[in-house]
């Protein structure tokens, strides 16, 4: 896909699935996000990449498993 590209961390607030459809509410900080580059790409088809970083540590316990 080619057109433009907008880069923020955010995180994901709530999803649902309707048939084949998946509906993402992602909330972000202003201060990360360019609301006037979200603007010039809010019409017509978009291509979401997830990356997520997990940082808890795991029990003893859950290790051993």
């Amino acid at each position: 896909m080619q057109g433009k590209v907008i880069i923020f961390k955010g995180n994901i607030k709530s999803f649902k699935t309707s048939g084949g459809e998946v509906t993402l509410q992602i909330t972000a900080d202003t201060n990360d996000v360019s609301l006037d580059r979200l603007n010039e790409i809010s019409e017509g088809a978009v291509m979401v990449n997830l990356e997520a970083s997990q940082t808890e540590l795991l029990t003893q316990e859950s290790e051993k498993k």
